[in-house]
C-alpha cells in the first residue's frame, strides 16, 4: 500500500506534465487562427498555477479500492473534484476566444478544436471517477481505459499534431499539404472516437481491464474497437508521408504564413543562425489581434509585426 502511495504521488502529476505543454500550444493556435486575443489571459496563467498545486493532492483517488484508510477517501475526492475548476477555466477561455472570431479551419486549428472536444469528454468522465461511489464500481474496468485515453491521447497527441503542423513552416521553410493534413485529422478524430468511446459502455457493464479474455457478449463491440484502432494507427502513415514529402518538395511557406505576432515568425523560414542583429524589446502582448496599432516587440530599426485581423 505504501508503494502505491509513492507511485501515484509521482505518476498522477506526471499526467499533467504531459498535458500542460499542450495547453500552451493550443492557446497559441486558437488565438492566432481566431484572430483574437486570448480571453482571460491572466486567469489562464493563474489556473495553470492552480493545476500545479492541486496536481500533487489528488493521487489517492487511484486507490479508493486499494484498502487505504477510509478517512482519506473524502478529502481526496474533494481535491480531485476541485482540479476541475482550473481546467474548466482554460476550456472556457478557449471557447470564449473562439466566440465571434475570424476562425481559419486549417489543419492546426482542426487538431486544436479536436483537442478541446476530446479533453472535455475526458474531463467529464474524470469528474464521475472522482466520486467514491462511482469509482468503486468503475475501477479497473474499461471505463478507466476510455477516460485516460481521452485525457492523454486526446489531450497530448492531438496537441503534438497541432503543434507540428503549426510550426512546420517555420522549421522547414515549406508548407505541408493541406488536403493530406485535413485527411489525417478526420481519420484520426473519427477512428479515435470509435475506438475509445465504446469502452465507456463496456466498462460500465462490467468488462475488466488487464484481463486477456472477456465475455462473448462484448465480442461485437470489441471487433468494432479493434478495426477502428487499426484505422487510427494507419492515419499516422498519412501524417508521416505528408511531413516527409512536404519537407523535401513542399511549396515555400514564407516567413509568416499564419500572420502571427510572436517573435519567431518575424524572421525568415527556416530561421537563420543569427535571427536578429539586436535583442527585440517586448512592448505589448503577443496575441493582440484586432487591436489597432498593437505591437508585440520593436527593434531600433522599426517595429516587428503589428496586430492584424
Amino acid at each position: 500500500l505504501g508503494y502505491q502511495h509513492i507511485f501515484w504521488f509521482y505518476s498522477h502529476p506526471a499526467v499533467y506534465i504531459m498535458i500542460l505543454p499542450g495547453f500552451g500550444i493550443i492557446s497559441e493556435i486558437i488565438s492566432v487562427m481566431s484572430r483574437k486575443p486570448i480571453f482571460g489571459y491572466r486567469l489562464m496563467a493563474i489556473s495553470l498555477l492552480g493545476i500545479l498545486v492541486l496536481g500533487f493532492s489528488v493521487w489517492a483517488h487511484h486507490m479508493f479500492v486499494a484498502g487505504m484508510a477510509d478517512w482519506l477517501r473524502v478529502p481526496m475526492m474533494i481535491s480531485t473534484l476541485l482540479i476541475a475548476v482550473p481546467t474548466g477555466v482554460k476550456v472556457f477561455s478557449w471557447l470564449a476566444t473562439l466566440w465571434e472570431g475570424k476562425i481559419h479551419l486549417n489543419t492546426p486549428m482542426l487538431f486544436a478544436l479536436g483537442f478541446v472536444s476530446m479533453f472535455v469528454i475526458g474531463g467529464l468522465s474524470g469528474i464521475y471517477l472522482a466520486a467514491v461511489p462511482i469509482d468503486i464500481h468503475a475501477s479497473d474496468t474499461y471505463f478507466i481505459v476510455a477516460h485516460i485515453h481521452y485525457v492523454l491521447f486526446g489531450g497530448s497527441v492531438f496537441t503534438i499534431f497541432a503543434g507540428i503542423y503549426y510550426w512546420f513552416p517555420k522549421m522547414t521553410g515549406r508548407m505541408y499539404n493541406e488536403r493530406l493534413g485535413k485527411l489525417h485529422f478526420w481519420i484520426t478524430f473519427i477512428a479515435f472516437n470509435v475506438t475509445f468511446f465504446p469502452m465507456h459502455w463496456v466498462g460500465l457493464v462490467g468488462m475488466p481491464r488487464r484481463v486477456a479474455d472477456y465475455a462473448g457478449t462484448f465480442g461485437a463491440l470489441n471487433m468494432v474497437v479493434t478495426i477502428a484502432s487499426f484505422a487510427l494507427g494507419a492515419s499516422v502513415i498519412i501524417f508521416a508521408f505528408n511531413i516527409i514529402t512536404s519537407w523535401v518538395r513542399g511549396p515555400l511557406a514564407g516567413s509568416n504564413p499564419w500572420r502571427a505576432m510572436t517573435i519567431e515568425w518575424q524572421v525568415t523560414s527556416p530561421p537563420p543562425v543569427f535571427n536578429f542583429e539586436e535583442i527585440p524589446q517586448v512592448v505589448g502582448g503577443p496575441y493582440e489581434y484586432g487591436v489597432p496599432g498593437a505591437k508585440h516587440a520593436v527593434l531600433k530599426g522599426g517595429s516587428l509585426q503589428e496586430a492584424r485581423v
